[in-house]
């Protein structure tokens, strides 16, 4: 009996075996297989690293030099069994864009001439890095935005206010909105942007140098913009012929931006001026440690009378050192853009290059977050009047 009893056992159907204990040891194989599955998983995210870095925009050749236009569009993408954390992308070995996603794709404003570009990719373990590329920046031109901008279309048919503060500016203020529609000079029946309406601009100088500044601001939902780090300002302005240059101190165009960032509400004031008297463009920049307007060598600037001028502003948020940092989510802790950099001007569809960076300033009283633009006339003679027409505008921020 017993030697059947073993027989019977070791062909595993032993009825009096207990369920119990075929069922414990079962369990044990389980668990340890789980173990060993496991252990090999976190073997291999420990070996892990980025496999390839790939340029989809711009097409670069490691053998030799590629002509780019100015602000170059980058997109990059990384092969990696773990998750990619961030790129970097160099330019003559400075960081001029950087990010913590597993993608890149950045617009970046480059100096004209030859450069090296290259962009590296990281996961938690490692680094890895494109090839250094031998670009040559020839020609200039306002961004694509991306489908998913933020669009701000038809300012000139929204609310503008007339500022006559002191604070503006000048000896006196005394400006004026005036009516858009027009038989002769401009006739508005003749708009660059067909069927729009605009803005009348008017300056009836009381003194020498009179400013007035016309804005232009949009305060809802501004935590959809928050994020938002460049821009991209568009529009159509008209002197008429009986405006004449050589009363005319400055004409200026200011973007401006109110962001929550972790120490207060910081304002963003792109701001620039044609300064009439110099011919020269000027732009708010640091000036012996504080901001005023700074001649860029840029000009002419004095716009002809009788005809419509169309103007695009590309600019962006950075870092003080000049680049962008892009969080993998905005908030204002996380937000380390509290610079502002000048990327290019277009002036009836030539571009130039300004690269101009300065510091955003904390306003006391402490602003609101808030998104806006601004036209100002500066008189240089008393008794005069200068107008401005302004049509098409839209503000495009990503």
């Amino acid at each position: 009996m017993l030697k059947a009893h073993i027989q019977l056992f070791a062909d595993g159907r032993n009825a009096d075996y207990p369920t119990s204990r075929r069922n414990y040891y079962a369990n044990i194989l389980l668990i340890l297989f789980f173990f060993a599955f496991f252990a090999a998983i976190a073997a291999l995210s420990a070996n892990a690293e980025v496999a390839a870095v790939t340029l989809q925009s711009p097409q670069l050749s490691p053998g030799g030099t590629t002509n780019l236009v100015s602000p170059v569009h980058l997109q990059a993408t990384a092969e990696d069994t773990a998750t990619i954390t961030g790129y970097v992308v160099y330019v003559d070995g400075q960081n001029v864009y950087s990010n913590f996603s597993p993608s890149a794709d950045a617009w970046i404003a480059l100096s004209p001439g030859q450069h090296v570009l290259y962009v590296t990719a990281s996961d938690a373990h490692g680094t890895l890095s494109t090839p250094s590329y031998q670009i040559n920046v020839t020609a200039f031109a306002p961004p694509t935005p991306p489908l998913h901008a933020h669009r701000l279309l038809n300012i000139d048919a929204g609310a503008w206010t007339v500022d006559n503060n002191p604070g503006v500016g000048g000896n006196c203020n005394d400006g004026s909105l005036g009516p858009f529609t027009s038989t002769s000079d401009p006739n508005t029946k003749n708009l660059p942007v067909p069927g729009s309406t605009g803005q009348h601009f008017i300056l009836t100088s009381a003194c020498q140098y009179d400013d007035s500044l016309f804005y232009w601001k949009y305060a809802k939902n501004q935590s959809a913009y928050a994020g938002d780090t460049n821009f991209l300002w568009d529009f159509w302005f008209y002197i008429p012929t009986t405006t004449q240059s050589s009363t005319v101190q400055a004409l200026e165009f200011d973007l401006f931006q109110a962001v929550q960032l972790s120490d207060g509400v910081h304002e963003f004031m792109f701001g620039s001026q044609c300064d009439y008297p110099t011919n020269q463009w000027q732009f708010w920049l640091p000036q012996r440690n504080n901001l005023g307007w700074v001649s860029v060598g840029t000009s002419p600037c004095q716009f002809s009378t009788g005809q419509w001028h169309h103007v695009t502003y590309f600019l962006q948020r950075v870092t003080p050192s000049g680049y962008q940092e892009i969080p993998k989510t905005f908030s204002s802790s996380t937000d380390k853009n509290s610079s502002l950099r000048f990327g290019t001007l277009t002036i009836d569809g030539q571009t130039m290059y300004l690269g101009g960076v300065s510091w955003s300033t904390i306003p006391n009283p402490q602003w609101s977050p808030v998104i806006g633009v601004q036209h100002q006339l500066d008189s240089a003679v008393a008794g005069i009047v200068i107008e401005q027409y302004a049509d098409g505008e839209s503000l495009t921020s990503w």
